[in-house]
């Protein structure tokens, strides 16, 4: 009777070893992920940056007249005597 629950006992504490190794295991492996989406998410906003930052140079001192239609109504003033 002793024997049986002593090696229940041990085999108890091995699941819960291996199962504690696993859980570790597993959060590492979530974590390198996540660190490697941040760093390509990092690497495509500074390559973004890096772009409009030398579209910005290439255009420096240049002029761009942009015509934009505004649909506006013309209004007639009158002058109001007191």
């Amino acid at each position: 009777m002793i024997l049986l629950s002593l090696t229940g006992t041990v085999r108890m504490i091995l699941i819960i070893i291996a199962v504690f190794v696993i859980v570790r295991f597993i959060g590492k492996l979530m974590i390198a992920k996540r660190n490697m989406d941040e760093q390509r998410r990092f690497n495509q906003n500074n390559d973004q940056f890096r772009k409009a930052k030398e579209e910005s140079e290439k255009e420096k001192g240049r002029v761009k007249v942009v015509d934009r239609y505004r649909d506006a109504e013309d209004v007639d003033y009158e002058e109001v005597d007191d």
